[in-house]
């Protein structure tokens, strides 16, 4: 076998143009690069069977000593190819002849690209999509809002894209999230801090097992929930980071450091990272790990330090890019609020929305409190649970359908206020209950277009992919 960097593919490339002669061998960033993947990515190839693990001698291994991992690049590019095929076939069972707006040529890394992967968060929409639209239908003078903002997608492309956005939620840890990926930042400083707090954590977390350990951080809490999910040094780091954060100015983002950490050190399988549904605390076979006995994570630093440096380069990254810094961010409940009387204080009596670009939450899917409940314990942040739409506990029967409609239709009555008359709204949704033809009605709009796209699940678990509608409406 040979090493050998290369040049990224196309999915649509005959694979038979892309075998060579000979066994090529790739470090993992030039494998990632090659079918426009992540690292982590092949990793995942890696540590889930797909594809092995090579040394340097161009041998499979378990484990690798000095000189890398290494992976084939014919192994990898057979994967790739399946991997296509069992896609396309996926997609045709969606009966949907264009695929345009699936982007499925835009790799992952562009997809989470910069601050859109500052933070998990469970249901948010690709910036491409996003993008696809706020390009064709607007301007930089224009004003963009979602009153659905949840991670802040739309915020931040609306920034990249010369304009002044607005964003509504319910949920204050949401609102911390946007906050953090849109804040106009001294880099330096920023970094300073980001740098800072971590080598504090880092000197406190060497002390755990010394005489010299400050007794007032293991893992004392009144927090049931952070006592159960987190091993004591996990809790007893991440305590000491969420104490220290006062000192610093830019605490926000520091906030979302830590809690991508602590939902990355729970005590859970390693393969089950999104939807844990009990904590683990013994040995187990890990499926993650070529069936390896593993034991739950028992401290954090390691995350806190993987995360720290990677936020610094996103924000110096999305920095370089946006053209406009203006914006709002919104704790509060879409359905009341009183925008009109906020833009204007904002940006003069004569503002306006010019549109809204927006995915509202899916009914009976998703609990959008309880999926960062790390942060709210963390950090002692009030819940709004029993105004969230559509939330899952009310499940998706006819009543929680007609329930659902009643409060989307009513935060698009209440918004519209302050729309401009020629305002442009596009609501993206999974409507496989057919929902929104009445939604739509009911909230004083007209549906001038509908397009479909296919959504390839990429979330754990490789299930099945689904459509979403990207309805086009105007003021009725």
């Amino acid at each position: 076998m040979t090493m050998q960097k290369s040049q990224k593919i196309s999915m649509d490339q005959p694979f038979q143009e892309k075998a060579l002669s000979e066994n090529q061998l790739l470090t993992l960033k030039d494998a990632a690069d090659l079918i426009g993947k992540s690292v982590h990515n092949i990793a995942y190839l890696i540590s889930y069977k797909r594809i092995h693990k090579y040394n340097s001698e161009g041998k499979i291994v378990d484990k690798v000593g000095r000189g890398g991992i290494y992976v084939s690049k014919l192994e990898l590019l057979e994967y790739w190819k399946n991997w296509n095929k069992q896609l396309r076939s996926r997609m045709m069972s969606l009966n949907i002849t264009d695929d345009t707006l699936a982007f499925h040529h835009i790799s992952e890394k562009e997809r989470t690209k910069h601050v859109h992967r500052l933070h998990p968060y469970l249901g948010k929409f690709i910036p491409q999509l996003v993008e696809h639209y706020v390009k064709a239908n607007f301007t930089p003078k224009d004003i963009l809002l979602d009153p659905f903002m949840g991670s802040g997608t739309t915020l931040v492309v609306a920034s990249e894209l010369g304009m002044k956005s607005v964003g509504i939620d319910i949920s204050e840890f949401n609102c911390t999230i946007s906050r953090a990926k849109l804040a106009d930042y001294d880099l330096k400083k920023v970094e300073n801090e980001i740098t800072k707090i971590y080598h504090e954590t880092e000197e406190f977390s060497k002390q755990f097992n010394s005489d010299k350990f400050d007794q007032k951080y293991k893992a004392k809490t009144s927090s049931e929930y952070l006592k159960e999910w987190f091993a004591k040094r996990t809790l007893s780091e991440l305590l000491f980071y969420s104490d220290a954060i006062k000192n610093y100015e830019y605490q926000d983002i520091l906030k979302i450091i830590l809690t991508r950490a602590a939902r990355s050190s729970r005590l859970v399988h390693h393969y089950d990272i999104a939807t844990p549904k009990k904590p683990v605390t013994e040995p187990y076979v890990c499926r993650k790990h070529q069936d390896k006995i593993c034991i739950p994570i028992d401290r954090a630093i390691g995350k806190i330090k993987l995360y720290s440096f990677d936020t610094i380069e996103r924000l110096k990254e999305f920095s370089a890019l946006r053209k406009n810094k203006e914006f709002l961010i919104l704790h509060d409940d879409s359905r009341h609020i009183d925008l009109k009387d906020i833009v204007k204080k904002k940006w003069g009596q004569k503002s306006l929305i010019n549109g809204i670009f927006t995915s509202p939450p899916y009914v009976g899917q998703i609990d959008y409190h309880e999926q960062h409940m790390y942060a709210y314990e963390l950090f002692g942040i009030k819940r709004y649970d029993g105004k969230e739409i559509g939330a899952k506990k009310y499940g998706k029967g006819k009543n929680a359908q007609e329930r659902y409609q009643e409060g989307i239709s009513e935060v698009f009555r209440n918004v519209g206020k302050s729309l401009s008359p020629k305002a442009k709204i596009f609501i993206v949704a999974n409507d496989k209950f057919n929902l929104y033809p009445k939604i739509i009605k009911d909230s004083g709009l007209r549906q001038i277009n509908v397009k479909e796209r296919p959504v390839e699940a990429r979330t754990e678990g490789d299930k099945a992919p689904y459509s979403e509608k990207i309805f086009e409406c105007v003021l009725e």
